[in-house]
């Protein structure tokens, strides 16, 4: 189900919350919806299942999802997994735009850029 690059340069766990992000965002993963048990989803992955429980718990810290004891982990309910999402993308595009306008990129760069974006994607 998850894709990540045991020799890609992010980290694993990274790799793991992102990708868990990307399918709530697109809609693949359903508002409590059961996610894969930490030891099914490290052996699928062939990683230690320390580093899924890590990503896991990042995950539900972010809002993303939640856990019941002895249950599983579930995405969180009705909008609230998506509108996660959605902030943590803002954040991160909020941090990427101010070291871009630290570091002498213009306005017009960014407003081009966003408008390429927005311009394929709608």
């Amino acid at each position: 189900m998850f894709k990540i690059e045991l020799d890609g340069t992010a980290s694993i766990h990274d790799q793991i919350c992102s990708e868990i992000s990307r399918l709530i965002s697109v809609g693949v993963l359903a508002p409590d919806e059961k996610l894969p048990a930490v030891r099914e989803t490290a052996k699928s992955l062939g990683v230690n299942p320390n580093t899924v429980q890590k990503a896991y718990a990042a995950l539900e810290k972010n809002g993303l999802i939640y856990s019941v004891p002895a249950k599983g982990s579930y995405v969180a309910p009705g909008g609230m997994a998506a509108e996660a999402v959605r902030k943590e993308a803002a954040e991160t595009l909020r941090a990427a735009m101010e070291k871009a306008a630290m570091t002498g990129v213009y306005r017009s760069t960014a407003e081009e850029i966003m408008n390429d974006i927005w311009g394929k994607k709608g």
